[in-house]
């Protein structure tokens, strides 16, 4: 398991504390594996890492925000074409950045066991690397 992808109790604290109430924008940046990796007999593995995470975790983390009520907003999605004044490991499959109402909002969906059992496995499967960065209007 890649420790970039594993959210502990303790960051989403700390993020918590410095996010504050009211709106967050989250920018995701996504790496995909080549092959998913899927625990053996995991059952709705796909066969390819885009559809894992659109259909997989996407899926699952849908199911698990219209459960608890929560409708987080798909600001933008699209796949990185160029990098400009980037490092050799900012190279990204795909940029998606979700604005939510609050981040206990999407703290309650990452802890909600439809999320854990429905889209937290594709996560681990089909990414290679994930950036997950907090950000607020001022």
């Amino acid at each position: 398991m890649n420790p970039n992808m594993d959210l502990k109790d303790p960051e989403l604290d700390e993020a918590a504390r410095a996010i504050g109430d009211g709106p967050v924008v989250m920018v995701n940046l996504l790496r995909f594996r080549a092959t998913p990796d899927y625990p053996l007999g995991f059952e709705g593995a796909h066969a390819d890492s885009r559809s894992g995470y659109y259909h997989g975790y996407v899926g699952g983390f849908r199911l698990a925000a219209e459960e608890l009520g929560i409708a987080p907003e798909l600001v933008y999605a699209g796949a990185q074409l160029a990098g400009l004044l980037v490092g050799q490991d900012d190279l990204w499959d795909e940029i998606a950045i979700v604005r939510y109402a609050d981040f206990a909002d999407l703290r309650r969906i990452l802890a909600s066991d439809t999320y854990v059992r429905h889209a937290k496995p594709h996560r681990f499967a089909v990414l290679a690397d994930w950036r997950f960065i907090a950000t607020k209007e001022r």
